[in-house]
């Protein structure tokens, strides 16, 4: 089974629905009575109280669709069902050999995923998306970290299923 182009782990899901319940239980409410106390200073066309209010209120709520709408687009998705094949794509662990000797493991999920610590990124990072397709034994030209506008050929090592502590994270 793959995974849908508009997938996400349900962590990252979860998250982005606790922004949501904090934005439309915490945030909008709270701003709503900061609107009516800057009223009660008085003259609204020169209460920099109200405007205040009034932009962040402007902001929230578009905040607000911005959530909803992402959240109708992008679905949960169970990576543990994924049957990863030999190329690099969303659902696989990819280790990546610089050609100075360093290695980095990079594991790629869905839309909103990433975490440093655990080599998590997005499949729309832009690492993921130039190891796409790569197998193990293909070289990918990669942007150098330590050179803005240099490149640099990195092996693609070996291309496998992901982790069991990423599995765990996805969760």
């Amino acid at each position: 089974m793959q995974p849908p182009e508009n997938a996400t782990s349900h962590r990252s899901w979860r998250e982005r629905e606790a922004r949501l319940s904090r934005l439309v239980g915490e945030e909008l409410p709270q701003n709503r009575r900061d609107i009516q106390e800057a009223k009660e200073f008085g003259d609204l066309s020169e209460n920099f109280e109200y405007e205040s209010a009034r932009a962040k209120e402007r902001q929230l709520l578009s905040r607000l669709e911005t959530l909803q709408k992402e959240l109708k687009e992008v679905k949960p998705f169970d990576y543990s069902k994924v049957e990863p094949g030999e190329t690099a794509g969303v659902a696989t662990c990819v280790r990546l050999a610089y050609p100075d000797g360093a290695k980095r493991t990079i594991s790629i999920l869905g839309l909103w995923d990433f975490d440093k610590a655990l080599g998590i990124v997005s499949c729309q990072a832009p690492i993921a998306l130039r190891v796409a397709g790569a197998k193990a034994g293909d070289v990918v030209t990669l942007p150098d970290p330590d050179f803005d506008d240099e490149t640099l050929d990195v092996l693609v090592e070996s291309v496998g299923p992901l982790p069991p502590e990423v599995l765990e994270w996805a969760k």
